[in-house]
């Protein structure tokens, strides 16, 4: 890793690679979790992180439970203490708002916010691409980005620690950037504040259901709407109207929830602070996102890839290419292989010598001005022990 960093300096003086602001140099880091580990080891991180040459870690954003223990109960000093360590050492950070898992607590007080759990793993096609868990309704505490982000009493707490996170950091030094949630995207199923939003939608569009069967043609098996009160929920239509409206309408959350995180932490940073966002790499048919794109200032990928013999490069340019052309400059990315990944143990594939280096170039190569892995350390517990 330490050569990696040292050289990226080098590829980009050879091959004369500009960056668009806001990032005006190339960054070389990790996700960091201090939090997550079972004895204090900050110092010996951080001077490992100097020996390996990295300019920059992302925090913060996994954590709502450490930042909101109990309700209204904030706790800052923690990450204070983290902060002031990686600047002192010249180490940038991007902090995340921790809005994709929500604390118990909170689940406890309103336990409709959260809409799915995990089914059983399907086996695996192919052993060098993990397989996780599907899901079903209704919804159970664990998993995590399973939130219903209509859901009027989770935008009044996600609002709130958001507030106080970005009103906190805003002035630290060694912050220059927000990461609004996490990898986003919609959970796709017809609960009550959804289905709510999507009629209203219908009704402002078409303005009478007499509009929307003549131009959804919903004579067809005799489904003509009457009221708008009698509009079906989304289970079970086949409807191929409906159904595309619907995907637009799942799209448009996702855009808007993420328009609207980060308006609030905009009402906060400073000048030369950027909001970013990390999609998940590859082509994503169920996000708008060159519409999310026009709410942040650069725009984040999380490129996962096959390794070994299986490693030719495409996942990298098709994701850079993609999350480059979304702004029309540089973009950052916040997530990549550093080892093995998955969620279980059946499909571990460390890389060959010389591949993570080759990753790292061909990032560059693809537009990015950032390069940072998840995760600086191995976890010692959790689901994601094995990634």
């Amino acid at each position: 890793m330490r050569s990696i960093g040292r050289a990226l300096g080098v590829f980009l003086a050879a091959w004369g690679l500009a960056a668009a602001p806001p990032v005006d140099t190339i960054l070389y880091g990790a996700s960091y979790y201090h939090e997550y580990m079972p004895y204090e080891r900050l110092d010996k991180d951080i001077e490992l992180m100097k020996k390996a040459n990295l300019s920059v870690v992302r925090l913060g954003e996994s954590t709502w439970s450490s930042w909101e223990p109990r309700d209204g109960d904030f706790q800052f000093d923690w990450m204070d203490r983290i902060l002031d360590r990686l600047h002192r050492a010249g180490i940038k950070v991007i902090l995340g708002t921790p809005t994709y898992s929500i604390p118990p607590w909170l689940y406890k007080k309103h336990p409709d916010i959260l809409v799915t759990r995990f089914t059983s793993a399907p086996p695996l096609s192919d052993p060098y691409n993990p397989s996780y868990p599907g899901s079903s309704p209704p919804g159970a505490y664990g998993p995590r980005q399973n939130i219903d982000l209509l859901h009027p009493e989770y935008r009044r707490y996600a609002e709130r620690i958001i507030r106080r996170i970005a009103a906190r950091y805003k002035d630290h030094p060694a912050v220059i950037g927000f990461q609004v949630d996490n990898e986003t995207g919609p959970n796709g199923l017809p609960l009550p504040h959804v289905q709510r939003e999507f009629v209203e939608r219908l009704e402002k569009k078409h303005t009478t259901p007499r509009a929307l069967n003549k131009l959804w043609g919903l004579a067809y098996w005799g489904q003509l709407v009457d009221t708008w009160e009698e509009f079906p929920p989304r289970d079970g239509i086949l409807n191929p109207g409906y159904k595309l409206e619907w995907e637009r309408f799942q799209q448009d959350i996702v855009t808007e929830f993420l328009a609207w995180q980060a308006a609030i932490v905009r009402e906060y940073k400073r000048a030369g602070q950027f909001i970013t966002h990390n999609f998940v790499g590859g082509v994503r048919t169920n996000l708008n996102q060159p519409a999310i794109a026009r709410h942040l200032d650069i725009a984040a990928v999380n490129p996962y890839h096959a390794m070994q013999d299986r490693f030719d490069g495409l996942a990298i340019a098709l994701s850079g290419d993609l999350c480059r052309s979304l702004k029309g400059q540089s973009c950052l990315i916040t997530e990549t292989n550093a080892q093995t990944i998955g969620w279980d143990s059946r499909a571990q594939y460390p890389p060959y010598d010389g591949q993570l280096r080759l990753a790292a170039y061909a990032h560059l190569a693809s537009g990015a001005n950032m390069v940072a892995y998840w995760h600086w350390h191995s976890l010692h517990y959790g689901q994601e022990t094995y990634w």
